[in-house]
């Protein structure tokens, strides 16, 4: 079985608040930043929405400090954060977009944020969120909701002494699983590290599971409550059910998320837990005029944001992807990026233009081209 190895060098444990990711995306909107002219800016912001994080339910992981000393390092951290999940790229301390994170940005700023407070995410990026945090994350957030919902006792101190075993089991299970040698080399590797030096594995657990906690948290997928001098985390009635779309490895309870499960059941499986009560249109269920319909719709925008060269293209990956949170936020039609792509294997005629999917064996080359019908 094809199995990947996804799990990001633990951050900064105070690095909480999703919501000052996208304020990230806006910052270095028009052009690329230094990034401690970046880290000022974002402290800043910080600052001024102060109040709105003390309101928010849950109002750690500020991004700005009264410490002279760290005015500018809780930001920084939030920075490699955004760098980690492929949202930011950092050369020579310069941080531009990726094309992922410009999804987000195009997402945010298609649909200004509505909610009272500023911490708070809109199902948009709740979407993105919990997709990219599986395409980067995945190994050391599904161990955490995987702890979260088989202990009796889900408190922080219990979810910390655990984790250290429940990580082993799981790179043990994907061991037995992975059907790539240069995988299965990564997982014993990272099995052998963890086993070896994980010296104080409580202590060491602590800078790892409480920023995977509060990321759910924010994504809905958890509850949070004090009992006596314990926080208990449960998970809720959308965290109970995602975690069981997961598929699972083999001869084993645990869940996992290979690459085809991304390009064939994400958008389907999920956005209708974070949606809830939409009637739904699914893609396959629909006909090629409908599709076109909605396809016309969003696709302008797509290539206004996404286009980088004179060459009217845009990468596939992106562009898919944008179009399929655009189609079920706003249109309810459930399609994931796999039947996308093979619907524009074949050339689309939407309104005056012809689209067409073009492949590549590898991702950043395979675009999303449109020329005059």
């Amino acid at each position: 079985m094809k199995i990947s190895y996804r799990a990001i060098k633990a951050p900064n444990s105070l690095v909480r608040r999703l919501r000052y990711l996208s304020q990230i995306l806006r910052l270095v909107e028009t052009r690329p930043l230094n990034k401690d002219v970046l880290a000022v800016k974002l402290r800043d912001w910080s600052n001024i929405h102060a109040e709105h994080l003390e309101d928010y339910i849950y109002n750690t992981g500020a991004a700005h400090s009264s410490q002279k000393t760290r005015m500018t390092s809780s930001a920084t951290n939030y920075l490699d954060l955004a760098v980690k999940f492929g949202l930011l790229s950092k050369i020579s301390n310069v941080c531009q977009l990726t094309r992922i994170g410009r999804v987000l940005l195009t997402l945010l700023d298609d649909k200004p944020n509505k909610e009272l407070n500023s911490f708070c995410l809109n199902q948009d990026e709740q979407i993105f969120y919990i997709y990219q945090i599986l395409q980067q994350d995945a190994d050391t957030l599904l161990t955490t909701l995987n702890m979260l919902q088989s202990l009796e006792n889900p408190s922080l101190k219990n979810l910390q002494k655990r984790f250290q075993q429940a990580f082993l089991d799981r790179l043990k299970a994907k061991i037995s699983t992975s059907s790539q040698e240069h995988i299965t080399h990564q997982l014993h590797d990272r099995q052998i590290e963890v086993m070896t030096k994980w010296k104080k594995p409580e202590s060491y657990a602590a800078y790892i599971v409480p920023p995977r906690l509060h990321w759910l948290l924010d994504l809905g997928l958890l509850d949070l409550r004090k009992e006596k001098n314990s926080f208990i985390y449960e998970l809720t009635d959308v965290g109970q059910k995602l975690i069981e779309t997961f598929p699972k490895l083999k001869d084993s309870n645990i869940p996992d998320v290979p690459d085809s499960w991304f390009n064939t059941d994400f958008f389907s499986k999920v956005c209708p837990l974070i949606i809830p009560d939409s009637e739904f249109r699914q893609w396959q269920d629909i006909d090629d005029q409908v599709r076109q319909k909605v396809c016309e719709k969003y696709i302008p925008g797509a290539f206004n944001k996404f286009r980088k060269t004179n060459i009217p293209k845009i990468s596939l990956t992106q562009g898919m992807m944008y179009l399929c949170i655009r189609f079920v936020t706003e249109s309810h039609v459930l399609t994931n990026i796999g039947e996308l792509i093979e619907w524009f294997q074949k050339p689309r005629i939407l309104k005056n233009y012809e689209y067409e999917a073009r492949i590549s064996a590898r991702e950043n080359e395979s675009y999303l081209v449109r020329r005059h019908a």
